[in-house]
């Protein structure tokens, strides 16, 4: 039995290690078995009954399709894809990493949402308003930063986004169990999340009762805090689920958007792509901010065109700063070769 098993390893060596891989693997193995067992009993020898077994079950081209698995077959044998394959500990490292990279995102998210409660506050304890406005412009340069920082955290495992990439049976197994784990916990934050935010007038209704100028803010620094705590939840958990829905899908993936194509890409070096990623979310907060600042709603809808405006601005100055650094580069070449 120990050489028609070695010998099915090596019928599948190769395969991507599906679920349908597996399932497909375990049921040829058991028929294989089924028909060792009754070779034996009709008298066979050991020797002959696994030359009987191979003979009959050792075709895979002719088994894939009652298996299922004539299609992952067929791309595998006659694709030109070399895969990266990810060990065990990249797997966990990754994961490790993007836990932290999506509690710095949607810590960074929230700081930006509740950054209005302390105008709102300052206003309601009757303190000086620069001291709200310089702590909403702190909340906010706090938040960019988080998520800055949750970007390049995660720059140098980008490739298992855009490159072939595999995992081991052992990673498969652990990112299962952990994913079942994890379930629980998603739907639990993930509800709670949208509660939140659903609920985020109860404040206002309770506390409307009070009446005076206090409560009045209060209430309507409580629905900011409601609404960012809500999106907390529903961005990290969601952040979380998708990274566990990812790495299980690498040894499936077939399609791969080559980094060059990437929007961020228009930005020449590492720092610049960083802070333009969170470029557009700095713009929603300071429009919000402006517009609850000021209440002249019928104006602060000119951010977005000016900041459509600068961000073209700015991928035109990095286009040029790039030219000009490769025509140096070509310049220096050339002097060389002289």
């Amino acid at each position: 039995m120990e050489t028609i098993k070695n010998y099915l390893e090596s019928m599948f060596r190769g395969l991507p290690l599906t679920d349908k891989v597996m399932k497909a693997k375990s049921e040829l193995l058991q028929m294989m078995e089924d028909k060792y067992t009754e070779l034996i009993r009709s008298g066979k020898t050991e020797n002959e009954a696994v030359g009987e077994v191979i003979q009959n079950f050792g075709n895979l081209d002719d088994l894939a399709d009652d298996l299922g698995i004539k299609e992952i077959l067929y791309q595998t044998k006659y694709s030109d894809v070399q895969r990266r394959k990810l060990s065990f500990e990249e797997v966990t490292e990754y994961l490790g990493k993007k836990k932290r990279s999506a509690l710095m995102k949607a810590l960074g998210i929230m700081f930006c949402i509740i950054c209005v409660i302390f105008p709102i506050m300052t206003d309601a304890l009757r303190i000086n308003d620069i001291a709200g406005v310089v702590l909403m412009f702190v909340s906010i340069g706090l938040g960019v930063v988080l998520m800055v920082g949750a970007r390049s955290l995660m720059d140098e495992w980008r490739f298992v986004k855009h490159e072939p990439c595999s995992i081991d049976a052992v990673s498969i197994d652990y990112l299962k169990n952990r994913n079942r784990d994890f379930m629980a916990t998603y739907s639990v934050m993930h509800a709670v999340g949208i509660l939140l935010c659903i609920l985020c007038f109860i404040p206002a209704v309770i506390f409307d009762e009070f009446g005076g100028h206090f409560w009045d803010n209060f209430s309507g620094a409580m629905l900011f805090v409601f609404v960012g705590a809500g999106v907390f939840l529903m961005v990290y958990s969601r952040s979380i689920k998708r990274t566990y829905a990812r790495l299980l899908g690498l040894n499936d993936k077939t399609e791969f958007e080559p980094w060059e194509e990437k929007k961020v890409e228009k930005y020449p070096n590492k720092t610049m792509r960083s802070i333009m990623g969170a470029y557009w979310s700095v713009v929603t907060c300071v429009y919000l901010c402006v517009s609850f600042l000021t209440f002249k709603w019928h104006m602060t809808w000119l951010i977005w065109p000016i900041a459509a405006a600068l961000n073209s601005v700015i991928i035109a100055i990095c286009k040029v700063n790039e030219d000009k650094g490769e025509s140096s580069k070509t310049e220096k070449n050339v002097y060389k070769e002289e």
